[in-house]
């Protein structure tokens, strides 16, 4: 389905990736406006002195009433780490033992995690498995991550963290590669007095098979405002670059820049949350891909619930519409032939169960579907996943 392509030469875009970076500059510099304003009132308040601390205990104080989405919210003015557990109890908890640990005079905290199970891919029926043969892909899976991350109080508003993690999953296809992940971050957040705004770079490393691997590195910056103690509004904004390997995929290599918006309700006096996000963004093809740029946009949904400290449920979904800038040649066996700009639109859902069956070991069953429907031959895509996973957390 994927055709080779040669590397364009080195002045085919010869202001693209320098384009996308000055637009990295002003998107942090209009996110981040200066935050100190508050030190410099007479009327300084203890949240505008120490906001690190005033977070730090109100976090504390919440989790104590049983209110962990509450928690969450001040939690995460201090600390924004990575691949924390799925339900809000095991999540708060992590970050409870740092703000203990900075209630103690210990700047330093971090986590780690390690989880493995199996699961079952099954690719459904669509228009293109049918003209593919009719033959979708069935196959089993194991899986296991290892992972964690470290945060650092510089002073009263400012902290450093950053997360880490490996993802292997291993097909029982032989002529399928296997999944090899590699996900890195880091940020400077500065805590204010009502919310926080960071700066950041991140970026994952994807096998592809014997091509290589697909490196994804971005800059982003984002900012909190905190409402009232059961909501929050952000927006984070990213420029990003996607290098595909040399090889079938290369011409798939782009440039993305993506905005979102989002906002963060805590439910159920505390014990449910639930964030609604929308985004919408650009990508500048650097690889004469054959549908050029892109255009997308769409809306995403994320909640979850703990019945109690052990039982905990999420569900999550989004859609998204991709709409490419060039027309390309159609073959749908029609008596003439055609071009069309190529629309994509993406649809997921999916969710589970926590269930921490001994202190720092839970269980998650898991499901997801996807579904693609594209208007150009081999563009529809549905398949359903099912995995069950034993986590450790340490």
């Amino acid at each position: 389905m994927n055709m080779r392509a040669l590397p364009p030469s080195s002045t085919a875009y010869p202001l693209r990736p320098i384009g996308a970076w000055l637009a990295a500059v002003a998107l942090a510099a209009g996110l981040l406006p200066c935050g100190s304003a508050h030190g410099a009132q007479a009327n300084e308040t203890e949240a505008d002195a120490d906001p690190v601390a005033t977070h730090l205990e109100r976090g504390l104080a919440y989790l104590e009433q049983g209110e962990q989405a509450k928690a969450l919210l001040e939690f995460e003015q201090v600390l924004r780490f990575d691949n924390l557990p799925a339900d809000l109890s095991q999540r708060a908890e992590i970050y409870a033992q740092a703000a203990r640990s900075y209630r103690e005079g210990k700047r330093l905290s971090g986590f780690g995690f390690a989880e493995t199970g199996g699961g079952y891919y099954r690719e459904n029926v669509t228009r293109t498995t049918n003209e593919l043969g009719g033959d979708p892909a069935r196959d089993w899976f194991w899986e296991a991550r290892v992972g964690g991350g470290l945060g650092y109080v510089l002073g009263d508003d400012l902290t450093i963290d950053g997360s880490l993690d490996y993802l292997f999953r291993h097909y029982d296809d032989s002529h399928r590669y296997n999944d090899s992940d590699l996900r890195w971050n880091g940020a400077v957040i500065q805590s204010l007095a009502e919310g926080s705004q960071s700066i950041g770079v991140r970026g994952e490393a994807s096998y592809r098979g014997e091509d290589g691997y697909r490196q994804d590195y971005g800059l982003f910056a984002n900012r909190y405002f905190t409402l009232d103690p059961d909501n929050q509004i952000s927006l984070e904004g990213e420029i990003r670059t996607r290098r595909y390997p040399s090889g079938d995929e290369r011409q798939y290599s782009r440039d993305i820049g993506e905005i979102w918006l989002g906002w963060t309700r805590a439910l159920v006096d505390g014990k449910a949350s639930l964030t609604v996000t929308l985004n919408a963004g650009r990508e500048w093809a650097t690889q004469d891909r054959p549908a050029g740029d892109q255009t997308f946009y769409g809306v995403a949904f994320d909640w979850g619930m703990d019945f109690d400290e052990r039982l905990g449920v999420f569900l999550a979904g989004l859609w998204e519409h991709n709409g490419y800038h060039e027309d390309v040649a159609v073959d749908d066996e029609s008596d003439e032939a055609r071009e069309l700009s190529p629309d994509l639109d993406i649809y997921e859902i999916g969710g589970g169960f926590t269930y921490e069956f001994a202190p720092g070991w839970s269980l998650r069953p898991e499901v997801l579907y996807i579904r693609d429907e594209g208007d150009t031959q081999y563009s529809d895509y549905s398949a359903t996943e099912f995995w069950l996973i034993v986590r450790a957390s340490f």
